[in-house]
């Protein structure tokens, strides 16, 4: 993003990248559905604070539990999820990466840490 978003955009895109989680989860929008969607959510919104200002990271420290589940969605399935084909390979198993079917179920544990409207 060129300039850091508001403190509403803010809450707009974690009860919009919440909502995916949960879909995903709940097998409502696939794997590869939400991976298009979520965009990488926690990095391309900014959320570590590498763009943010003085105000920019007040806000961000406000909101830091629901940003949390953001960061372990990037760090614990996205970084670690490989293609399915992928996942079979002793290379990548050795690499402890994952297909689609261990991401959801990983993502069906950070949902289980939202709660129904705010996270």
């Amino acid at each position: 993003m060129n300039s850091y978003p508001t403190e509403i955009d803010l809450i707009a895109a974690l009860d919009r990248s919440d909502e995916l989680v949960r879909e995903c989860a709940a097998g409502h929008v696939s794997f590869a559905d939400f991976c298009a969607e979520y965009d990488n959510f926690y990095w391309s919104f900014g959320l570590d604070g590498h763009e943010s200002d003085h105000a920019g990271q007040a806000v961000l420290a406000k909101y830091a539990a629901r940003i949390a589940l953001h960061q372990k969605v990037a760090d614990t399935i996205l970084a670690k999820f490989c293609s399915d084909t992928d996942a079979v390979k002793d290379s990548y198993r050795a690499a402890r990466r994952f297909g689609s079917i261990e991401a959801v179920a990983r993502l069906k544990l950070v949902a289980a840490g939202l709660s129904g409207g705010e996270a």
